[in-house]
C-alpha cells in the first residue's frame, strides 16, 4: 500500500486561507437552483436576492444548468413519465425546445463552454450528444451502469465513465 490515508488526503485537501478566498473571483452574475417544490430560482449572485421562481408542476426538475445565454437552461424532469430535456428562457418563461432520447431519468448533464453542445446521460444506460438548435441527439453511447460524463475547460474533449469503468 502506497501511503497512508491521512497522507492521500493531505495532498488532495486544502485550506481556504483569507488569501485564498480574496483571489477569487466571481465567475457568473448568476446563480440557479431546482427545489424539491418543482421550481427553478434564478439568483443574482453581487446582490444575493431571488431575481425569478419559475415553477413546473406539471413536469417537476430535477437537474439544471445554464446555456451560454445567461438565463437560458436546460433542465431533466422529476415526473417518472416524461424524461425530455427542457430549454427554457427564464426572462420571459417560455420553452425554445425540447430533447426527447431517454427513456428513464436524466442523471448528467454537462454542457459543453460556450458552446451549443450538450451531454445528457440517463439510468437507461444511454448517454446522448446534443446540439441546441437540433432536436434529435446527434450522437448515442450506450453503457453499462449508471453514466457520468464531463468536457474539458475548453469544450475540446469530453470523457465518459460508467458503473467501475
Amino acid at each position: 500500500m502506497v501511503g497512508s490515508q491521512s497522507e492521500r488526503e493531505d495532498k488532495v485537501s486544502l485550506e481556504l486561507s483569507e488569501e485564498i478566498l480574496q483571489s477569487m473571483e466571481v465567475g457568473s452574475s448568476y446563480l440557479v437552483t431546482t427545489s424539491d417544490d418543482e421550481s427553478i430560482r434564478l439568483y443574482d449572485v453581487t446582490a444575493a436576492t431571488c431575481l425569478k421562481t419559475t415553477n413546473s408542476k406539471e413536469y417537476g426538475v430535477d437537474l439544471v444548468c445554464f446555456t451560454s445565454h445567461p438565463t437560458t437552461v436546460i433542465y431533466s424532469s422529476k415526473n417518472g413519465w416524461d424524461e425530455s430535456l427542457r430549454l427554457l428562457s427564464l426572462h420571459d418563461n417560455k420553452y425554445s425546445r425540447y430533447f426527447k432520447g431517454h427513456h428513464d431519468r436524466v442523471v448528467l448533464l454537462s454542457l459543453r463552454s460556450s458552446k451549443d453542445c450538450f451531454i445528457s446521460g440517463s439510468l437507461d444506460r444511454s448517454v446522448l450528444l446534443w446540439d441546441q438548435r437540433a432536436e434529435k441527439c446527434q450522437g448515442l453511447l450506450r453503457v453499462q451502469g449508471r453514466p457520468a460524463a464531463a468536457y474539458d475547460d475548453q469544450g475540446l474533449v469530453f470523457g465518459v465513465a460508467f458503473g467501475n469503468t
